[in-house]
Order: C-alpha cells, then sequence, then structure tokens
C-alpha cells in the first residue's frame, strides 16, 4: 500500500509543468519531464503511476479540531509550548497531538505517469469507514461563516462516497456538493507527466477515517492503487450540534483560544456566540 493522504480542492499551479486540477483549465495535465536531458530512453520500472507526494493542505478560515479522547493537563501545556514557539503551523501542532480536523479535510496528491504509454486516470474513489462523530476533546476556534474552498469533494454522510464538484453557500462553512466529478473527466499522463489534485472530504453527521483508491488504465490494463497517511488512514469529524448551532454540552472538555494558545474552560461553559 502505498502511504498518503485526501479529501479536494484545487487551483491551477504556476510551476511549469505542473497541473493543479480542480479549480478550472484545461484537464488533461502538462508534461514536466524528469528524465535527465540528452539520455536514451530507458524501459519504466515500478508502478504505472508513481505517487511523488501527498501534503494535507491548511485549513483557510476555521481552527476547530476535536481530539478523539480527554487531553492532559501536560498535553495542553505541550500544545500551548508549541504554539508559543513559533516554529510549526496550527495544522502541524494539532495534527502531531492526536486533534482531527472538524466538517473538512484536504489533501494534496501528486502523481506521475510511469509507463511509456499514456495512463489514464479513470477514478479517485475514497474508501471511508465511519461512526458517531468524536465527542472527547473540543478546540473551538470557528470560521466566520465562509465555507472552506473545496472543488472535488467527498460528501461522508451519503453512501456511497463519491468524488464531487462542490459550491460555497453564503453563511455555511461546509460546501454543498453535487454531481460526480469523474463522469466528465478523464485524465491522461504520458511518462514523466505530473498532475496534482487537491481532495477534500466533508461530513456534518460522522466521524470518519478514510483513504483513496485511484483508478486508472494501464498498458490495456484496468488496475488501480490505494492511498493512505503514511500507513494510517486519514480522518475527518462532524461537529455535534443542536438546532443547527455547535453544542458544547456535547463534548467531556472544551477549549477556547486564549493569546498565543488555548485553554481550557469549565464544563457548563457555553459556546462562544
Amino acid at each position: 500500500m502505498i502511504s498518503i493522504v485526501v479529501a479536494v480542492v484545487g487551483g491551477v499551479g504556476t510551476s511549469a509543468g505542473v497541473k493543479w486540477l480542480g479549480l478550472g483549465g484545461e484537464d488533461k495535465p502538462t508534461p514536466t519531464s524528469s528524465a535527465t536531458a540528452g539520455s536514451g530512453p530507458t524501459a519504466p520500472v515500478g508502478d504505472p503511476i508513481k505517487v511523488n507526494k501527498v501534503t494535507p493542505v491548511p485549513r483557510e478560515n476555521d481552527n476547530t479540531w476535536v481530539f478523539p479522547g480527554p487531553v492532559s493537563a501536560q498535553t495542553l501545556s505541550d500544545i500551548n509550548a508549541d504554539f508559543a514557539a513559533y516554529e510549526k503551523s496550527t495544522q502541524d501542532i494539532m495534527r502531531s497531538h492526536g486533534g482531527v480536523e472538524s466538517g473538512v479535510s484536504t489533501v494534496e496528491l501528486e502523481l506521475e505517469g510511469n509507463r511509456a504509454k499514456e495512463v489514464r486516470i479513470t477514478d479517485i474513489a475514497i474508501r471511508p469507514r465511519c461512526r458517531e462523530p468524536l465527542t472527547a476533546a473540543l478546540f473551538d476556534n470557528p470560521p466566520q461563516g465562509t465555507a472552506e474552498t473545496v472543488q472535488i469533494g467527498y460528501d461522508l454522510d451519503r453512501d456511497p462516497a463519491f468524488a464531487q464538484e462542490s459550491t460555497v453557500v453564503d453563511d455555511d462553512p461546509l460546501p454543498q456538493l453535487t454531481g460526480n466529478y469523474f463522469a466528465s473527466r478523464k485524465y491522461t499522463l504520458k511518462r514523466d507527466e505530473q498532475v496534482t489534485f487537491r481532495l477534500s472530504a466533508v461530513t456534518r453527521e460522522k466521524y470518519c477515517e478514510y483513504t483513496f483508491r485511484v483508478e486508472f488504465i494501464a498498458d490495456g490494463n484496468v488496475d488501480s492503487m490505494d492511498v493512505d497517511n503514511q500507513g494510517r488512514p486519514f480522518q475527518v469529524t462532524a461537529l455535534v450540534t443542536r438546532n443547527g448551532l455547535l453544542d458544547c454540552s456535547a463534548y467531556q472538555q472544551i477549549h477556547q483560544p486564549s493569546g498565543r494558545g488555548w485553554a481550557r474552560m469549565a464544563p457548563s461553559s457555553p459556546c462562544p456566540e
């Protein structure tokens, strides 16, 4: 299994030869050659598609996280020490201590063709395992009413979930997903051509662990490859709500921003307005 993460947004890359898919532009990627100039062609070795890298995408306007278990005083102190050091991003800090993103989680997946003939990508499927949302420790730093920009998204609340297009809705922190993204789009990669997908997993109801499966046709054969998060599944959790608003009473612990870090609130504390 190839280790890597995912969920769905995209933009047009500025680097020569690298195509960023999902925010418009032509569907066919522009080639970038990784072969040594002047050297003769050699037979490609390995999988028909290389996974060059998988990169978690920082949240644009929401830094709310939920932990699967209660956070000890020592762990909270360590989290705040990391924030005070200004050496890591919020995402890196919260992930490293076990935090799970709320609502939507996005990954960039860079793929490269590795066959003499074109390899055709037919789908990037998601394989979720879901249950009730996490409710142990809430770190609440909500967005200001603007949805995350998502272009290729997976609605984990529907069964089956598949790649869809998204629409930003006013005053809704999560995008609306519609259609079937890959039904009308197919991508081909020549040898050494690269393409980057931004994939987002979205949920309003569940906690989900998931991986991706890249489906393709190479040398006339239908094949696939799995992508995960360095041997582990990706994660995203819904927030517990009541009457459309965050229900802080559902959580064992509540933390809110305090200076360059977080402060634990009394269990009876209401959610911020």
